[in-house]
């Protein structure tokens, strides 16, 4: 009888030190999860802000078009008008260059940015599922940790019925009854 009471309280010692490894392990991983979090919440406030840039050079862009429109348009009603031709295109050249070059740069700075917010969103979605593997993985070791617990409860009162006791179960009224979950 001895043994078996050396035996068992070894196993007992054994399961807490178990039960004790998979509470720092479950810490441990939610302490790898918090960055991951807030690598999102960054991530998030990134593509917000990138988003707000597309959309000043998208209306930057359709102001360069206005602008060009407008240039084009003087350099054709300059040309009608002989005696002010060469001065007068010119410098309605210098504009026209001037606007196709930031054209060009903004229209090269939006691809840059619609790049740069796929990129985030890719990020984003690697994140998000890292985020759910990690608390899919974090409810494992819980509910492995209840079961430890109830077999140490089994061990130690083998004559308690712990049929109704479970996770998916709730106290009401004195009373356990299955989660209306």
């Amino acid at each position: 009888m001895s043994t078996e009471l050396r035996v068992a309280r070894k196993e007992a010692i054994d399961l807490r030190h178990k039960v004790h490894l998979l509470a720092q392990e479950k810490i441990e991983l939610e302490s790898k999860l918090v960055p991951y979090r807030l690598k999102v919440a960054s991530l998030k406030a990134s593509i917000k802000a990138d988003a707000a840039k597309v959309e000043n050079l998208e209306k930057r862009s359709v102001d360069r078009e206005v602008l060009l429109g407008k240039v084009e348009k003087e350099r054709d009603d300059t040309v009608a008008k002989l005696a002010e031709a060469k001065k007068e295109n010119e410098r309605i050249a210098a504009e026209l260059a001037q606007a196709q070059a930031e054209n060009k740069r903004v229209t090269e700075d939006l691809l840059q940015a619609r790049a740069t917010t796929e990129e985030l969103k890719q990020q984003t979605e690697g994140l998000k599922k890292q985020t759910e593997e990690l608390e899919l993985s974090s409810a494992q070791i819980l509910a492995a940790g209840f079961d430890a617990a109830l077999e140490q409860f089994a061990c130690q009162y083998p004559d308690l019925d712990l049929s109704m006791v479970s996770l998916n179960n709730e106290v009401l009224d004195g009373k356990i009854v299955p989660s209306e979950d």
